[in-house]
């Protein structure tokens, strides 16, 4: 997957699959704008005869030759077949199964102390109180979420 921005006045491609970023000049920019990313057979005749028609007809008619987007198309498979362009996802398959796992709890952090004891007159805090009562969580809340995290984490330990 691709995606085409321009920004500052450069036109910006990127394979989303490698990572890669590309700087392209504006008729890479249209031609890859033109092409079917799922058409297996991209840099075939018949594509190129297609998006020449309208590179060459519409916005290039005097900058750009037929052996100038030949060349662009080169150019483009070699980056694909070097993969920095139209890479395959490789992690396609494997999200319906991570989202099926089994989810289990990491770590648990638990807001004990709704106080501090400094009181200091600058604290963003309000000397401590956080803006509500000054309070410190109860025995029952505690063990309930401690009951939770043990009853949750899996196999996980430590």
């Amino acid at each position: 997957m691709i995606h085409q921005y321009k920004n500052n006045g450069y036109n910006i491609v990127l394979d989303v699959n490698s990572g890669s970023i590309h700087v392209v000049d504006d008729v890479v920019y249209d031609v890859l704008s033109l092409m079917d990313e799922e058409n297996a057979d991209r840099y075939g005749e018949a594509e190129f005869s297609r998006i020449a028609d309208v590179i060459l007809k519409n916005d290039y008619k005097e900058e750009v030759t037929k052996e100038d987007l030949k060349d662009v198309f080169s150019d483009l498979q070699e980056l694909e077949e070097n993969g920095t362009l139209f890479t395959k996802d490789v992690y396609k398959e494997g999200v319906i199964d991570f989202k099926k796992r089994q989810t289990v709890v990491k770590a648990l952090c638990l807001h004990i102390a709704h106080d501090c004891n400094l009181a200091c007159r600058y604290c963003f805090a309000g000397e401590g109180e956080y803006q509500g009562d000054r309070s410190l969580m109860s025995y029952e809340v505690g063990k309930k979420a401690l009951d939770f995290l043990v009853a949750n984490s899996g196999s996980r330990r430590n």
